[in-house]
Formats: C-alpha cells, sequence, structure tokens
C-alpha cells in the first residue's frame, strides 16, 4: 500500500528488489573473508569488516526525544523503513538505503570496500544507459522510481544531492550527455551549479527546469 501511495508500481518492487525491515536483522561477522580480531578492538573501527561496522551502524540510533544517540541490539536503526539497494554498474550490492515509512528520513549504509561508483536503479538499467549514452540524475530513489515508470528508464538516484567523485568517475566513462533533475532546493540548485563548474567540459549537461507551481494558482 505504501508503495503504491507513492506511485511505485508491482514491477518496480521486484525489477529494483525493493524490500521492508520490519524486525531486528543482524548479519554474521564469521562468513565475513575480512572479519578479523581486529575488529573487537574499538580504537581500529576503521579497519572494521564490513560486518562488524553494519553491526555497530545499525545499533546506534538517534532519540528524536533527547536528541542523543542510543545503543541498543543490532538493526534497531533500520527497523520501519522500507530499502532501495545501492549497486554498481556491475550490479554488485555496495549497500542500501532506508526510508522510514512514519515520516520523510532516510539513512544510508554502504560497505567501505566498493570499487565502484554507485547509484540506486542502475542494475536494471545499465544496459539503457550504455546503449543511449545518456543519464537522467536525481536525488531519491523515489524520483527515480516515478520518472523511470513515466518518463524514460535511463534514470539514476544519487541517493543525496552531490555527485561524488567515484560517481563522476563512472559517468564520464559511459556516458556523453546528462540530465540534471535535482530537487529546487538550495543544496539541489548548488549541487547543479557546482557540477556543471565542475564538469562542463565533460559532458553535454541539461539543466531540467521544473515548473514552479503556486498555491493559489
Amino acid at each position: 500500500e505504501y508503495f503504491l501511495g507513492r506511485g511505485v508500481s508491482k514491477d518496480q518492487w521486484s525489477k529494483h528488489r525493493l524490500g521492508f525491515i520490519g524486525s531486528e536483522y543482524d548479519v554474521d561477522p564469521s562468513t565475513d573473508l575480512n572479519h578479523s580480531p581486529i575488529c573487537s578492538v574499538f580504537e581500529k573501527k576503521y579497519l572494521w569488516c564490513d560486518s562488524c561496522h553494519y553491526r555497530n551502524w545499525s545499533s546506534t540510533w538517534e532519540d528524536p526525544e533527547e536528541g542523543s544517540k542510543k545503543t541498543q541490539y543490532v538493526g534497531r536503526r533500520i527497523i520501519g523503513g522500507v530499502v532501495f539497494p545501492l549497486t554498481s554498474y556491475s550490479g554488485k550490492n555496495v549497500g542500501f538505503q532506508i526510508r522510514s515509512i512514519e515520516k520523510k528520513e532516510y539513512d544510508t549504509f554502504a560497505i567501505r570496500r566498493r570499487p565502484e561508483g554507485h547509484f540506486f536503479g542502475i542494475g536494471p538499467n545499465i544496459e539503457t544507459i550504455w546503449s543511449s549514452r545518456e543519464v537522467v540524475l536525481v536525488e531519491g530513489p523515489f524520483d527515480q522510481l516515478i520518472m523511470e515508470r513515466l518518463v524514460r528508464p535511463d534514470v539514476l538516484a544519487l541517493t543525496t544531492a552531490n555527485v561524488s567523485t567515484s560517481q563522476a568517475r563512472f559517468l564520464k566513462r559511459f556516458v556523453r550527455r546528462v540530465y540534471l533533475c535535482q530537487d529546487l532546493d538550495k543544496a539541489g540548485r548548488k549541487s547543479v551549479r557546482n557540477f556543471i563548474d565542475q564538469y562542463g567540459n565533460d559532458f553535454d549537461i541539461v539543466s531540467v527546469k521544473y515548473p514552479r507551481i503556486h498555491e493559489n494558482a
């Protein structure tokens, strides 16, 4: 009901492997090839395997009433959220973004050893992007899903306002024309200006202008 209410089709649920976390979700670090005794040393957490990194990240959350960080059980941070898988262009899962179904709140987890730029929507749409040499960039997963269904398939969500260095590296390799469809807020407009200033010589860039809708119109 939630996805349908947001304009997402049932075909897209399967295509993008969308999910929902309704209870605690844990992982077994012993199955992680990068797990080692160093993971138990808190001061060395930048050396942790991705499984231990996830266990620490998902058990730490911010109390909305007290405004302070709390540590509870593994998976506490993501309960009650819909899941958007993040993948590289080769289809490798590199993390996920969670969106609360209660309010507009996003949270993202990404593995540390990711060799390529990652997006939401790239796995199912990479062949279209390769053939067209064009891509439409939007900020959020729901923006991607709606535009993919109603406008065109070669759409990728950055999952943030700005284009990262690794994402830009992918674009330079496979794309000639970039349509920028970021939000109209301050962060979105700044992101568009920064991309044009930094990569204007690398792409044919089209900054899409949305119509302004007034409440009294």
